[in-house]
């Protein structure tokens, strides 16, 4: 599989696909027990194309487990479409369901839904405790865990070390420093990019590592919101002078518009999650190899601390129709998610401890960069800062920070004033998908 070409299935996703495809009966995704609460029938395994493979060895070493697996796109809405359909009809649960889009925990865990199984009686604590501190996080609501992570994407600084020694800057080590350097790249090298401003890469990156509460889940049915706080303030104020001067851009990396920047050399740093290294520089942003770099995101103000956002990652579920199935599905997903040999091989940062250092060893050989990566990614996955929840307004939270803090900074204009305006959005957002905004 391609590398770019992976990635850019990945986002390709759009609800109004995926309720074609549940609408048009597409997918051959009928149910393995066949009516609420399940019974001895076969396991029923929903999972991507990337999954596939470890599925289809789980099942061959278990030869007297009745299996059936079945692909599905990543497509966002396409697991809560179709869990919606097997609800009015009262059959057709998967046993067990990958999500390519874990926010989607939110909706499938929430009582409207009914799908997900808490796991906490199912896969024994010292299991759990294995798994990356606050990886979970995203999994959990009101105490209990009602999926298993697959893989994390922490942020990193990605910067291109042959441009930082050209122009004679250093990595800088805090955001102060960070706008200090971008503001002198867009003097001294105009074009030279240091940032990208759209959607979850914007969000996610910048107000997700500060700590700002744009969504912050209490539990299933509340969420703290508060964007007047200086944890969000200090973003907006970070942000505003690289704007006006172009050095962050609202292209969205996934765009091919952003390519541009690669090609012509003008990627000085790029703070993104940890697959941006595989994924994006090479095959997208066609940087050469021995460029890239990676280093601790820098450390916000008052702090000395460098905390990491969130932009990706999967995750796994068992579904609460499982019946007798119960234990074989959660031993299944136990396997997928910490299996050290199986999460080695993955192409995406595992949440597994253990298997993350063993699936680091190769990266940090690989020659594409121009230093070991490994140190920057482990330090970002062990400081993934709290209170960036899984919520049922996903698609909402990036698209409103687009037509409102985006537009801000495309036309120049107040950011800390498009908060204000983000905020009004995401309150509507939240209480439109049953949410208590506190």
């Amino acid at each position: 599989m391609k590398r770019w070409s992976w990635i850019k299935r990945w986002h390709a996703a759009s609800v109004a696909a995926a309720l074609a495809l549940a609408l048009s009966g597409c997918g051959g995704t009928g149910g393995g027990g066949g009516t609420s609460g399940g019974g001895k029938g076969e396991l029923l395994v929903w999972v991507d194309n990337t999954r596939m493979p470890a599925a289809q060895q789980y099942k061959k070493a278990h030869p007297d487990l009745k299996m059936r697996i079945v692909t599905i796109p990543p497509d966002a809405g396409y697991v809560p479409t179709k869990i919606s359909l097997a609800n009015r009809t009262d059959s057709g649960w998967p046993d067990v369901v990958f999500l390519a889009n874990p926010a989607e925990a939110a909706t499938l865990a929430s009582k409207k839904f009914g799908y997900a199984a808490p796991l906490d009686d199912l896969v024994p604590q010292s299991v759990r405790a294995g798994f990356t501190p606050g990886a979970l996080d995203t999994c959990t609501f009101g105490g209990k865990t009602y999926c298993l992570r697959n893989d994390i994407a922490p942020t990193v600084l990605w910067y291109d070390a042959t441009l930082m020694r050209k122009y004679g800057y250093q990595v800088p080590k805090t955001w102060a420093q960070y706008q200090q350097t971008g503001l002198k790249a867009a003097e001294e090298h105009p074009g030279t990019l240091v940032g990208a401003v759209n959607g979850k890469y914007g969000a996610g990156i910048y107000f997700g590592s500060s700590g700002c509460p744009t969504r912050d889940t209490l539990s299933l049915t509340e969420v703290h919101i508060d964007l007047t706080r200086p944890n969000c303030t200090r973003v907006a104020d970070l942000l505003q002078p690289l704007a006006r001067k172009k050095a962050v851009t609202t292209v969205a990396p996934i765009d091919p518009a952003f390519s541009t920047f690669g090609k012509d050399n003008k990627i000085l740093m790029l703070p993104g999650p940890a697959w941006f290294g595989d994924f994006m520089f090479g095959p997208a942003f066609k940087v050469p190899k021995g460029h890239i770099a990676a280093a601790l995101m820098p450390t916000w103000p008052g702090e000395n601390k460098p905390y990491a956002g969130q932009v990706g990652g999967g995750a796994f579920l068992v579904s609460a129709h499982a019946g007798q199935r119960t234990r074989a599905a959660a031993d299944l997903v136990r396997w997928m998610t910490t299996d050290i040999a199986l999460q080695a091989k993955q192409p995406t940062y595992p949440a597994f401890t253990p298997a993350a250092k063993k699936w680091g060893q190769a990266k940090s050989k690989d020659p594409y960069y121009a230093a070991d990566p490994m140190p920057a990614l482990n330090a970002a996955a062990a400081a993934l800062r709290p209170g960036f929840g899984a919520v049922r307004f996903e698609a909402d939270w990036q698209n409103s920070f687009n037509d409102t803090f985006g537009k801000a900074a495309d036309s120049g204009s107040s950011l800390n004033d498009a908060l204000g305006r983000w905020q009004d959005k995401l309150h509507a957002a939240a209480k439109s998908t049953g949410y208590t905004v506190g």
